[in-house]
């Protein structure tokens, strides 16, 4: 049978080509600021840019991507397109408002968030956001659209302009500043691109009820966000605040990951199998076990030569500088041992919600109080060692409670002997590589 293209790419094929764009986007763009020439302290500028964006923007966008699908699809047919002009003019009014804040607080937000008197180019990177913001739904407008072709050209034609946008400045001699203003001018066009798929698709008419019940449908979804990222941010804010250099800055940012692929797959898996575990709970576990048991048989073998290799990689793929963030992605790449246990999804198909919370913020607490005492003792491996911890304590803690509220057996959807196999092998490498 021939294969075809317009047959085989659906809406969803198409979102996930999409993240493993912007994903792919992010990681080349950390390997090319290496290879750039960019002094380090440089690069740690551009890494403070995108940590005081991610902290004034992931969850109000995260939260509110999410309830775009579920929204439209509860309204009428006139609504929908009342509902993707408010969409955009609730994206346009928060990013303005930030703007505003960010723009004339320069002198606070700064040295409270980053622990250093000033970032570079920071009123320039106010207004990239400014723009880039609102165009954070496009490809959620072209899922409503069900137009697949449309969410792979957007995410092709975007992703690959911003890393034109950010490089081609700094290799003609431009610099980092060159490279930002690039992006300022890019962020404009996708606006302009935003507002006329608005413009198309919706229909201008404010309706501020509809606004206000898809901002109340959102606010458990940017509470949830808010948990989930306020330990990554908090450990990237104590970095700055305890060391106040931007070369140790750029060391952690790029250490101070997690196996990409590994991330992806296992939350991919978590979310699909939600469905299955709501309408036949007992099918659902059996496909669990069986599904992350062969997700296991894939990343814990590329996860274990990772660790043997990234002390050779790390010089080679972005700059000798960047050696010392080697051992630090070793630390992290230990998450995967706790990463590809799933008992958040099944505690959500059975409608648990606050018991996520509340193990969440419990883990959240835990991590704060390790992250400074780790700090203090053992620098940056500290405190990757309490990120490390501290998922386990949210892991144990969901399979605590799915034991004993549910009465779901950990063995009927976790292959254990197998896990812990390779949850020995992966340590025991890490301690060989160590010593």
């Amino acid at each position: 049978m021939r294969f075809s293209f317009a047959q085989k790419l659906t809406t969803t094929l198409a979102l996930q080509l999409f993240q493993m764009m912007r994903l792919g986007s992010a990681v080349f763009t950390g390997i090319l600021l290496a290879k750039s020439g960019l002094s380090t302290n440089e690069i740690g500028a551009w890494e403070m840019l995108l940590y005081l964006g991610t902290t004034f923007t992931f969850f109000w966008v995260n939260g509110l991507l999410q309830g775009i699908a579920p929204t439209h699809a509860r309204l009428g047919e006139e609504a929908r397109k009342v509902f993707i002009f408010n969409n955009f003019l609730l994206f346009a009014g928060i990013s303005l408002a930030l703007f505003i804040l960010l723009f004339l607080a320069e002198n606070w937000v700064a040295p409270a968030l980053t622990g250093m008197a000033e970032v570079p180019f920071y009123k320039l990177f106010c207004v990239y956001l400014l723009f880039n913001l609102p165009s954070f739904p496009v490809e959620y407008i072209y899922l409503l659209q069900q137009r697949p072709r449309h969410i792979l050209v957007w995410g092709v034609i975007v992703f690959s302009f911003h890393l034109v946008a950010l490089f081609l400045p700094i290799w003609l001699g431009y610099g980092l500043e060159g490279g930002v203003m690039a992006l300022v001018l890019l962020s404009a066009l996708k606006f302009l691109w935003t507002l006329g798929l608005t413009l198309r698709y919706g229909q201008a008419r404010l309706d501020t009820k509809l606004i206000l019940q898809y901002l109340t449908f959102c606010a458990p979804l940017m509470l949830s966000s808010v948990v989930s990222n306020l330990m990554l941010l908090f450990d990237t804010w104590l970095v700055g605040w305890h060391f106040q250099d931007a070369g140790v800055f750029a060391i952690y940012r790029y250490g101070a990951r997690e196996f990409p692929l590994a991330t992806a797959l296992v939350s991919a898996l978590g979310t699909s199998m939600i469905p299955l575990l709501s309408t036949s709970f007992s099918a659902g576990l059996a496909a669990t076990k069986a599904k992350s048991l062969r997700l296991m048989h894939l990343l814990f073998p590329l996860t274990i030569v990772l660790l043997c290799s990234s002390e050779w990689l790390f010089p080679r793929v972005f700059n000798p500088d960047f050696a010392a963030s080697a051992p630090l992605f070793n630390i992290y790449l230990l998450i995967l041992a706790s990463r590809v246990l799933l008992p958040a999804s099944i505690m959500l198909s059975k409608g648990d919600s606050r018991s996520i919370f509340r193990v969440s913020i419990a883990e959240l607490l835990l991590k704060v109080v390790l992250g400074f005492w780790f700090i203090q003792w053992w620098g940056l491996p500290g405190l990757a060692w309490s990120v490390v911890l501290s998922f386990w304590v949210e892991k144990l803690g969901l399979m605590y409670l799915l034991e004993r509220k549910h009465g779901v057996r950990t063995a009927d959807w976790l292959a254990w002997k197998w896990y812990l196999g390779y949850v020995v092998i992966l340590f025991l490498t890490f301690w060989i590589s160590i010593n």
